[in-house]
Parts: C-alpha cells; structure tokens; sequence
C-alpha cells in the first residue's frame, strides 16, 4: 500500500487484490464482500465493509476515485464468489497479485483470449449504438432544414441516454463511439456523437473529482463551518445523475445551428470573408435560439452548451465568440468546448488533415494550462479522460515493437511484433509499463507517446496469425 493509494482496513493481514480483477469477476456474474471498511487518500469511503458487491460499476467508481488494490478479509465476512456461488479462495489471486506463484502460462493465454472477446464484443455493441445515434442526429438535422427548425426532442433524449450509459460502463468505451470524418454531412452526424461521448467521460470525471475534493476539504475543516457538527460526513455532489444526462442531451445538439448554415460556407477550403466568418458565428446565436425557441427548450444546460461553446475560458482568449464573461461560463460548457476543438482538430476533413490525438491534447493542455483554478480541474479531467490508449488500438512501444492494448488502465499491453516490426509467431508475455520498471523506478520499456495510436484495422496485416483469426470477425 503506498502514500498515494492509502487504504483503511481493520484487518492488516488480509491479502490485497488488485481491482481490475474484482471488476472482472464481478462483470462475468461473480460477487465481493470486502469484509473491511475501504477508503482512498482523502479519507472517502470507497466500499464499506458489509456490502455485497454485485454491480461492477461499483467497483467501477471505486476505482476512478483513487482504489487500485482492495483489501478482501475472510476473517470479517468478506470474500470473493463466482457465478454459481461458489467460494473462491483468496491466496491465489493475492499469490498471483504479488508475484508469489509463479504465472501459469495456459491461464494467462486463456486471460487474453478473454479479453479481447470482451473488446470485441464491446466494440461491436458500440458500432449498433453508434450508427442507431447516427441515424437520431441525421434524422434530427433533415428535420430542421426542413421545417426551418423544427424536431421531435425525445428520440434525441432516448439515444443520449442509451450513450451516457454505454460510456458509463469503464474508462474508455467511448472510445468505441468516436469515428473518423470524411464529409460535410458525415461531419455535422458524427461530430455530434464524438462531443457528446467525449464530453459526457470528462464530466463525470470532472464531476467525482472536483466532488472528491470538496468533500475533503470539508471534511477537513468541518469544525470551522456554522451548524456543522464535526463527525458529520460531507457528501457534495457538483452535478447529480440528471443533470449530466441534460448536459449530455446538450452536448449532442451542441452544434445544430451549424444546419442552417450555407454549407458552402462551412466547407470552405480557404480563408473565410468576414461576411463569411459573421455567417459562422451565428450558428451559436442566431440559429441556435431559433432552434431552441421553436422547439421549446428551455433547459440551462442544453441552451447554454448551444450559445456558449465557442466562448472565451480565460481574460482575453483570442478568437472567441459570442462576448461573454469567462468568469460566467459554466463548468459543463468549458467541457463541451474542449471536447469540441478536441474531435474538430483531431478528424479529417475535406481542407485538412487530421491531427496526431497526442498532440492535440499537448496543444489545448499549453494553452489553457495555468488559467483560473476551476478550468484546470476541467483540463485535469479531460486529459485524463482523452489522454489514454484505447482497449482494442495498437500503440507503438519506445523500443520499436508494436503492442494490442488489451485494457488502457497501465494500459496493460500485448506485444504483436518485434522491434523491427515483424509479427510474432508465438503469443508474446503481457506488459504493463508500471510494473516493468528497474530499480531506479524507471520504465524499461513503456507508449511512445509521440506516434499515436493505429486501429487494429490498419495493423490488420501487421497481427499474428492467432489475433488475426480473433479479429477478423469484427473486420469482415
């Protein structure tokens, strides 16, 4: 247990356990009893003793605010069991946590075999999710070009909240969601559904941080506040449940002024006119309250992501619009406008490339780096929310060998070539670059963060025979 995973647990003897893999076990039907109260740096309860864990969100959650290793005491009626009931005994997985056995090679294949069924199977429930949303916004934007503004408002809340659950269920799944962009059309359909998968992980990171934080603070300093008695426990909440799926509903809507615009002017492969420029900016004014009047939303979240999401975050940020007061923006809009510039900089479209992702977090993390405290909460989350290696893409590792990332938690990685980029015949061992460290804590190997991550698509022909065959299912 180190300084920065700190653990409470009445028990000191009981093994440790990574969560990753109570997450697992509990996802394929299994429960957890901890047995010993469970809380995170900051004093947060976690887990709490006595609770049966049957939902691996919660687990889930769990680890999002700081649990990397769960302590399980049999002793204080906790415990692991699998999918038929049965007691799983704690010494193997703590053995296998702490390097105690030796790894059984046939369990380890099987472990990997399992995980990329599971990344497949995900990817392909996101590709149903993906185009049935995909079909809601075209829906949504034929609809306005028709009528001059008007549409039906409730599919568009169905297929948001199907979203924010799909995007709910770990850390990464909306990568699943995002798709590149190769036209006008595509780009007004799928960059509706990119923003509001991004925008609704970075909320709720942002949401449990910034939440974790208060709560610690007042805690802390509980004595000090009027009418508080000191033993009572905070539980703020910077945005609840509903409020996240409005802001989400936003999110995707965020840019439907965008249909009553001459597409030839938003297409345009070279320098606007002013009048061209005037033209673009009132999709966010104009056409946006006329959209949000004729269809009688009224909702602050919703009307303020469609008005705000191009205004300034900071004192004087160039290139802003409409003029407002940064100081008045809401969290959830600074959100929606990282998330914004994030997918526009990071999609192909007809004047321009698309962007190394890696690069495009450095650039919007320099230039709204050391700006006012809240917005470097917002920053904190999106980095961490979009700076990650997506399970299911192929990354390039420092010393030249390519790797499968199987989860992007480590990530926790699966070499498919060697270093001079041939496929490997064998099944190579899994690498988790924080564990694979030399005594001076340095990793040996680990991401070479300046190439971006590969779909498994392109680097199909780069894949060993045996992931290939996993694979080509889902390329098929």
């Amino acid at each position: 247990m180190n300084a920065d995973q700190q653990q409470v647990a009445s028990d000191p003897n009981s093994p440790h356990l990574p969560i990753d893999r109570l997450i697992e076990l509990v996802r394929s039907g299994g429960k957890v009893r901890t047995g010993v109260d469970v809380f995170n740096k900051h004093g947060l309860l976690l887990l709490e003793k006595s609770v049966l864990v049957e939902d691996p969100q919660i687990l889930v959650k769990a680890r999002k605010l700081g649990a990397a290793m769960v302590p399980v005491s049999e002793q204080q009626t906790g415990g692991l069991w699998d999918r038929k009931g049965r007691k799983i005994a704690l010494p193997s997985m703590a053995a296998d946590a702490a390097g105690a056995e030796k790894p059984n090679l046939a369990a380890a294949a099987s472990d990997v075999d399992r995980r990329i069924n599971e990344i497949m199977t995900m990817k392909k429930e996101a590709a149903y999710k993906y185009e049935k949303a995909k079909s809601c916004i075209k829906e949504v934007l034929e609809s306005i070009r028709a009528s001059g503004g008007e549409f039906d408002p409730e599919p568009v809340a169905a297929t948001v909240n199907e979203l924010v659950d799909f995007v709910s269920n770990s850390d990464n799944t909306f990568a699943y969601l995002t798709r590149e962009i190769f036209s006008y059309d595509d780009y007004l359909y799928n960059h509706s559904i990119n923003v509001c998968t991004i925008g609704t992980v970075v909320m709720q990171r942002f949401s449990n941080t910034f939440g974790t934080a208060i709560n610690t603070f007042l805690n802390l300093h509980a004595g000090e506040i009027p009418l508080v008695r000191p033993d009572d426990e905070q539980s703020f909440v910077y945005y609840t449940d509903s409020e996240l799926r409005n802001i989400a509903i936003g999110y995707f809507m965020h840019d439907l002024g965008k249909v009553m615009v001459a597409p030839r002017t938003l297409n345009k492969t070279g320098k606007l006119t002013p009048a061209e420029f005037a033209e673009v900016r009132s999709h966010v004014t104009d056409k946006a309250s006329l959209i949000l009047e004729k269809n009688k939303i009224t909702d602050p979240h919703i009307v303020n992501v469609c008005r705000y999401h191009h205004a300034g975050l900071f004192r004087h940020e160039p290139d802003c619009y409409p003029e407002h007061d940064y100081r008045q923006v809401p969290t959830y809009v600074k959100v929606c406008k990282l998330a914004d510039i994030y997918d526009a900089m990071t999609s192909k479209r007809c004047y321009k490339e698309a962007m190394n992702p890696v690069g495009v977090v450095t650039d919007i993390f320099h230039h709204y780096a050391g700006k006012n405290p809240l917005l470097q909460y917002v920053l904190h989350s999106f980095v961490k929310s979009v700076g990650i290696y997506p399970a299911g893409s192929v990354v390039t590792l420092t010393n030249g060998q390519l790797a499968y990332v199987l989860d992007s938690n480590g990530p926790t990685l699966l070499p498919v070539t060697d270093t001079g980029g041939i496929p490997l015949s064998r099944r190579a061992e899994v690498i988790i670059p924080d564990q694979n460290q030399t005594a001076e804590g340095e990793q040996v190997i680990k991401v070479d963060r300046r190439r971006p991550p590969i779909s498994p698509l392109e680097a199909f022909h780069l894949l060993p025979g045996y992931l290939r065959r996993t694979l080509e299912v889902d390329f098929a």
